[in-house]
């Protein structure tokens, strides 16, 4: 096996970039691509424990139009419990009666399903359980658009969840129903709390 240990590769001519097995690397690109900002960059990395939700601000920015917001959580509740998000501006809550929120859920164990549908409520109402349990799990992938922007925040997205005994997954979606501008938000639980990890991405244009 042969090694060859060096701090720097310089051009040989031209600036042309250097290529190593038909790639081509020059001024920051490979084969033209800038790998420094592509796909997702992760803005906000959230570990949760018994938490009853959490604010990250100063978030959302002409960076990125639009984000996206991974969870997977275990939730703990004495009744039912839903994933929520509340969009803010200056630290401050939009508690404003104009989310809309729906979802769309299927029970993987039987012939089921289920919708839920938030009009004109205070915030974003994602999927959930019922009943109450200590270890009921939740998986979900939200998209969410133009919130920096003046214009409607919309969101859509898909989730597992686990409620112990079922089984299920669905798709979900809403809108804020005003042209807001928001650089904030707070996800949290409509009751009790969750354990586990929430991040935040931009997505590179």
């Amino acid at each position: 096996m042969s090694e060859i240990q060096v701090n720097t590769i310089n051009e040989y001519t031209g600036a042309n970039g250097v290529t190593i097995d038909s790639v081509l690397i020059k001024d920051g690109l490979v084969d033209g691509v800038d790998v420094s900002s592509t796909g997702l960059i992760l803005l906000s990395s959230n570990s949760v424990s018994a938490s009853s939700g959490i604010t990250v601000d100063s978030i959302f920015s002409s960076t990125y139009t639009n984000y996206k917001i991974v969870a997977s959580i275990t939730g703990s509740h004495t009744t039912t419990q839903f994933f929520r998000i509340v969009l803010r501006t200056s630290g401050v809550d939009n508690t404003s009666s104009t989310y809309t929120s729906g979802v769309r859920t299927f029970r993987i164990s039987s012939d089921n399903e289920y919708e839920q549908r938030d009009d004109a409520t205070t915030y974003f109402n994602l999927t959930g359980w019922d009943g109450s349990a200590t270890n009921n799990r939740e998986s979900i992938d939200i998209t969410l658009y133009s919130p920096a922007e003046t214009a409607r925040t919309q969101y859509s997205g898909t989730f597992a969840t686990d409620e112990v005994a079922a089984q299920q997954m669905g798709y979900l979606g809403g809108t804020f129903e005003n042209t807001t501008t928001f650089d904030g938000i707070k996800i949290y639980p409509s009751a009790g709390n969750f354990t586990g990890q929430i991040n935040i991405y931009g997505l590179v244009e």
